[in-house]
Parts: C-alpha cells; structure tokens; sequence
C-alpha cells in the first residue's frame, strides 16, 4: 500500500480534484437542467457535443461527493476495526469519533457565523438569516451526513467484527447492490412530484453513507491483494472507465436523449459516479510516487483540509455567485451581445470560473486555520 506519507499525498490529492470537480458541478448545475428540458434559448449547449460534455461535469458532482466520503470510509472503518482487535473498548471508538465531530461542528458553525455576519451587516445573501433554517438543514444536508458517518464508525465497526471478516465483503456488496437498485428505480420513475424528490433526498444520504462503509470495505480487499501490478491495473481500469463515460454521454448527445443524459447522473445516486469513485479512491490509494516532493505534498494537504469549508461557504453563497456565473456562460454560448456564439468558449469560461472559486475559498480556509494556530501559539506561551 506504500508509505503512510505517499498514501495520503495520493489521497489528498484525489480530494483536492474533488473540490474541483463540485466547483465545476456546480457552476453548470442549472445549465444541464435547461438544457435537458429543452429551453430554446440554450440550443447552443444542447447541441453536440455541448450536451454530452454538460453531462459529464454534472456526473462530477456525484462522482465527487461519493470520493469524500469514500476516502473517510476508507480511514476510519479500518482503523476503528483494529482498534476493536487490538483490544480497545467502544467507548474509547465512540470518544475518538466525537472528538471528530466535534472538529467538523466547530468549522462548520464559524463559517455559518460569518455567513451570517456578512450577510446582516456587510452583504445581504439570500436565505441567510436568523429567521430561516433551511441554510442551516437542507443548505448543508452534506456536512451533516458526514457528521453522522463519522459519528457511525464505532456501530459500523463493531457491526463488521460480529459479522466477521469473510462474510463481511459479501454483506457490503449486498448494501451496495440494494441501495442502487432502489436508485436505479427511483431514477427510472423520477418526476418532480414531492414524494420522489423526498425520496431523492434521503436517498442521496443513504448512498454516501453506503460509500462510506463500502470504502472501508475495500481497504480490507486492497491490503490483502493490492500490489505494484494492481496499481497499475487500477489506473488503467479507471481511465477505461471515464473513457467509456465521456463516450457514453457522446453517443447520448448525438441522438439527443437529454433524458436519459439526466437520469444516469440523477443526484447523487448515479451508480455510474460510484463505480468512477470507487476506482479513483483505489487508485490513488495504490499509488506510489516515484519522488518526494516535500513543498509540494504540504501543498497539497494544506488544500485538502479546507475540503469542508468549501464546501460550506459555496453553498452558502451559490445564490450570490451563481446568477454571475449562468449569466456569464448563457452570454458567450448564445453571443446575444455580438451575435456570434461560442458554446466551446462558454463552457471553458464557465471550468476556469469554477476553479477560481474553488481555489480561493481553499486559500481561504487556510488563512483562517494560519490564524487560530497562531492564536493558540500566543495563548499558550
């Protein structure tokens, strides 16, 4: 599996293009959804490939949830299972998960309370005050079942030693199987009815935590097989993967079937995003760089751990920058201004914003961690 220092760069660096990935997922979030449901004024986009290409990115948004909670699964289940051999106690597990939780809740509040500080005395952002909650639930239903999974591994542990370890493959298999068959069904019947979005709701949440406890899963199969080989197979079978993708919304995009380019990245439910997850999370995990690159590895891991706090502020602040960005890509792509559209243009306008918002709220997080180390530096001394 390689040293523990080569492991997390290669997993931390997975996060990172995670991040980048939600950023882009999101800036073209609603632009799919139009041009799926056929808006005359996004004809442009619909056309191939830009319809192919904006399915895709949006399958990058599942693809990239499913990888968060894959490489946390991936961590902590087997570590939280050792523990339990090696003799701890599960109150010992469950203080360790609080002690977790309790790091995600402190981030995630002081990123509310500035939100909403900024959004009551500098600039107003929409849904963001004392008198709605709807930011602070469903805004962020993500941050909250991470807490959750977190909060989980003890029972997912303890649950996997009772099982025993030759069984306990074929019953994570057997979770997976189930949960998206119910996906595969809920997206083969989906309308926008409140019952199917409740149910896209919750099963959203289901499925990461199903990633989660699939990733620690896959630890298990990866240490006992994993070698130089498998990495390289892995590797390969990825690219063929996302190859087979991105040819797959091609050939959608060419016949027009905006439908079923929306249902085979329905939420975060898409079992086409799980397989990519899966197979970029063992990949990385098999990596071995050939050379050390300190500066850049500390890099690395400086971005990874703002993961949460971007994913809290762009949340927070999608009604702010998201009009900017759709307004922005629907311009180039039509050429309403000069007449001439640029349908390839806009949708690298719309990439090269993304990652500008991703990259500063990452700098962001790290200022402010910068800070409060500091803080606690001079209070201690």
């Amino acid at each position: 599996m390689g040293s523990k220092a080569s492991r997390n760069t290669s997993i931390e660096t997975l996060r990172v293009i995670a991040v980048a990935e939600i950023a882009i997922f999101h800036t073209f979030q609603w632009t799919f959804q139009v041009v799926c449901t056929g808006m005359p004024e996004y004809a442009q986009l619909a056309a191939f490939p830009y319809s192919g290409i904006l399915g895709f990115i949006n399958l990058l948004g599942c693809w990239a949830n499913e990888v968060f909670f894959m490489i946390s699964g991936y961590f902590l289940i087997p570590s939280a299972v050792r523990a339990l051999q090696n003799g701890s106690s599960a109150q010992g597990l469950t203080l360790k998960s609080l002690r977790r939780l309790k790091k995600i809740v402190l981030s995630t509040l002081f990123y509310c309370a500035v939100c909403l500080l900024v959004s009551m005395y500098v600039y107003p952002l929409p849904e963001i005050s004392l008198h709605e909650i709807g930011w602070l639930t469903l805004g962020i239903e993500f941050i909250w079942v991470y807490a959750a999974s977190v909060l989980l591994v003890p029972v997912i542990a303890l649950m996997r030693q009772r099982i025993g370890s030759i069984r306990a493959p074929f019953v994570a298999a057997l979770l997976v199987f189930t949960t998206f068959g119910i996906n595969c069904y809920i997206a083969a019947t989906a309308n926008e009815a409140a019952g199917i979005v409740l149910w896209r709701k919750l099963m959203s949440a289901i499925t990461y935590l199903v990633a989660f406890i699939a990733a620690g899963e896959m630890r298990f199969v990866l240490e006992c097989h994993g070698n130089a080989s498998g990495a390289q197979k892995s590797k390969m079978v990825l690219i063929g993967l996302v190859t087979a993708t991105i040819a797959l919304e091609l050939l959608l995009s060419a016949n027009s079937e905006y439908d079923a380019l929306w249902k085979l990245s329905y939420k975060s439910t898409s079992v086409i995003s799980f397989i990519l997850a899966a197979a970029s999370v063992a990949t990385a995990a098999l990596h071995q760089p050939r050379h050390e690159v300190p500066a850049a590895d500390k890099t690395i891991v400086s971005l990874a751990a703002g993961t949460l706090a971007f994913y809290v502020v762009q949340s927070f602040t999608c009604n702010v920058w998201r009009p900017i960005f759709d307004k922005a890509i629907y311009t180039m792509a039509t050429g309403i201004q000069t007449g001439d559209p640029h349908p390839a243009a806009a949708v690298l306008l719309g990439i090269l914003m993304s990652l500008c918002l991703a990259l500063a709220l990452l700098l962001m997080d790290i200022v402010r961690r910068a800070v409060v180390d500091t803080i606690k530096a001079h209070l201690n001394s």
